[in-house]
């Protein structure tokens, strides 16, 4: 919930010119917290701004909360219900704020447009975001070499998933809901499929549409504020992803659990569908495409999620050539961070959507898979534990986190990089 500037006593204290500033200052603050600006940036922004319109303040961020706290002692407080990614909002409240700084636009312009940006802001056509995500999902079937029938199931399960997370949007139910339904279904569909015999890749019909659930802003901008120094808020992001996460996991094991009983399913990819250097590039920008249109990323930036993910993916297929997985991964990654951080300057846009949009299909998730099927196989063994089963499990532990922190590492150095590279420019 957040709370207005005039419930705080500023209407009496304050000129008219004043409470025009700080009713600015109060929804940028909101609006940027709440749509995927990381800490640091946040405050930039705000105290730039703040600045410009001559209030003094410091800025303290919290999770879901900023505090704007003025020299004479009077406070702000902005609120988020949660944390959401908007590309086209986020990047319309960063114009805004620009415009303002550069004078191009008045602050009751300013203010009005803030306060209509949440209804205004252009959005896709639910059809065309749920046709792009299942796109998207099959793209990345097709990337870890499913079979055809594994493909086309990962991507209907993926859009039926995408429709029951909106509907449940809409309601008012518990957070952790969307991704245990999400999953749930598409391990049922998958499920399906393998019991009817319908692919020769089972495993891969239940972990696409498990990666299409993956929060990556909210692990990338977690990951962003620690080493930026604010641990409050990037504790807080990962835990957000990891309870996400938990509750996509929950949702598999329960859905593949009711449709295929405790069995073991194979991830050996599929020899029918072979990958070249072009398809390979082409499949990653699919991908990258879905996932930008379901961060609402406007059509004249989807392109660069889209460069993103060709060229990222593309170099990656490169490097698997001449080194492992995780060193592939951490130069595709920063490739993608690179991109991303040049774009995300110059238009104003959410780097932690421009990045994981580009770096998704670099997730092992045929690797974290396994090693969450040889756990419950060594769960269930109890003491009768097969020390290769126990090896091999902690082995593709090990490999599934190094991928990710590549992954991670990969996108913020590529983002530091472009910036160190931009400002001395």
């Amino acid at each position: 919930m957040t709370t207005e500037p005039d419930s705080l006593g500023l209407r009496s204290s304050a000129t008219p010119v004043s409470d025009s500033a700080l009713r600015f200052l109060f929804l940028s603050a909101r609006l940027l917290l709440e749509y995927g600006v990381r800490s640091q940036s946040l405050e930039r922004r705000l105290e730039r701004i703040a600045r410009h319109l001559g209030v003094n303040l410091t800025v303290v961020v919290g999770y879901r909360q900023v505090t704007l706290v003025l020299a004479d002692g009077r406070s702000l407080h902005a609120s988020a219900p949660e944390l959401r990614t908007n590309v086209a909002v986020s990047a319309g409240a960063q114009n805004v704020i620009d415009e303002l700084r550069q004078d191009q636009i008045d602050l009751g312009e300013a203010t009005k447009r803030l306060e209509g940006l949440e209804r205004m802001a252009p959005r896709h056509g639910r059809g065309v975001v749920i046709v792009l995500f299942g796109l998207a999902a099959a793209a990345i079937a097709w990337l870890l070499r499913a079979d055809w029938a594994a493909i086309a199931v990962s991507g209907v399960s993926s859009s039926l998933g995408l429709i029951a997370r909106q509907e449940l949007a809409k309601r008012s139910v518990v957070l952790f809901a969307q991704p245990f339904v999400a999953g749930l279904i598409g391990a049922a569909l998958g499920g399906f499929a393998i019991r009817e015999g319908w692919t020769g890749t089972p495993g891969l019909c239940l972990i696409v549409p498990a990666l299409m659930l993956v929060p990556g802003p909210h692990l990338i901008n977690g990951v962003y504020d620690m080493l930026e120094n604010h641990m409050q808020t990037g504790v807080c992001r990962l835990g957000l992803a990891t309870g996400l996460l938990i509750a996509t996991a929950a949702g598999v094991a329960l859905g593949a659990w009711m449709v295929l009983g405790p069995a073991t399913i194979s991830t050996a990819p599929s020899a029918v569908t072979p990958l070249t250097l072009p398809l390979d590039a082409a499949l990653a920008g699919v991908a990258a495409c879905g996932f930008g249109a379901f961060y609402n990323a406007p059509w004249r930036v989807l392109w660069v999620s889209i460069l993103c993910g060709v060229v990222g993916h593309g170099l990656r297929y490169v490097c698997l050539d001449y080194m492992n997985v995780e060193i592939a991964t951490l130069f595709g990654c920063l490739a993608v961070g690179a991109i991303a951080s040049v774009a995300a300057e110059r238009r104003h846009l959410p780097f932690s959507a421009l990045a994981f949009a580009g770096a998704v299909p670099m997730m092992p998730g045929v690797f974290i898979y396994q090693s969450i099927a040889g756990a419950i196989r060594l769960s269930a063994a109890n003491t009768a534990v097969d020390p290769m089963l126990a090896s091999t499990t902690l082995a593709l532990s090990f490999k599934s986190t190094f991928v990710v922190g590549a992954i991670a590492v990969g996108l913020l150095i590529g983002a530091r990089l472009a910036s160190m590279s931009h400002r001395h420019g």
